[in-house]
């Protein structure tokens, strides 16, 4: 028997179950990384979340079976203007969680087409992640899903 699930733009109804999946992620990037990434904030997780829900250029998906959302992806669009780069609408993923209990079945791949989808119908040119280097599972996914590195992000502890 399959389960039957649909993707579609978080409300404020769900705000109570998303957030306890926001701290799930959260937490386990805090789990594999203590020494830089701390435990999660209620306070701070909640005005982030709302920020996410309240901000036009933002957008956020779950993933539901019945009432209960079980995935969730989140990300903004933004225009990259540098001296650098050429100019170009952006769509950002920042977030991207899928409950234990439903993942290896098509959720996560949902979520991520509806959000590519939204940034292209807004006019994006072009999709970026940043993905912590321990998150192997994250890595290969987005390897899957044709990202490719073009800058790396390193860090020195100093002291």
């Amino acid at each position: 028997m399959s389960v039957t699930y649909s993707v579609n733009r978080a409300k404020h109804a769900q705000r109570e179950q998303l957030l306890e999946l926001w701290r799930f992620l959260y937490q386990w990037h805090h789990e594999h990384c203590a020494e830089l990434i701390k435990k999660p904030c209620p306070i701070e997780l909640e005005a982030e979340l709302d920020n996410y829900l309240d901000t036009p250029e933002c957008a956020v998906f779950v993933a539901t079976h019945g009432d209960e959302v079980c995935g969730f992806i989140a990300g903004q669009l933004y225009e990259l203007a540098s001296p650098l780069t050429k100019s170009e609408l952006i769509g950002s993923i920042d977030q991207w969680y899928v409950a234990e209990g439903h993942r290896a079945n098509g959720v996560g791949l949902a979520l991520f087409e509806r959000i590519k989808q939204e940034f292209v119908d807004c006019g994006a040119k072009r999709l970026n992640v940043e993905v912590w280097d321990f998150n192997n599972n994250a890595l290969e996914t987005y390897n899957k899903l044709g990202f490719q590195t073009h800058l790396r992000c390193m860090t020195k502890a100093l002291g």
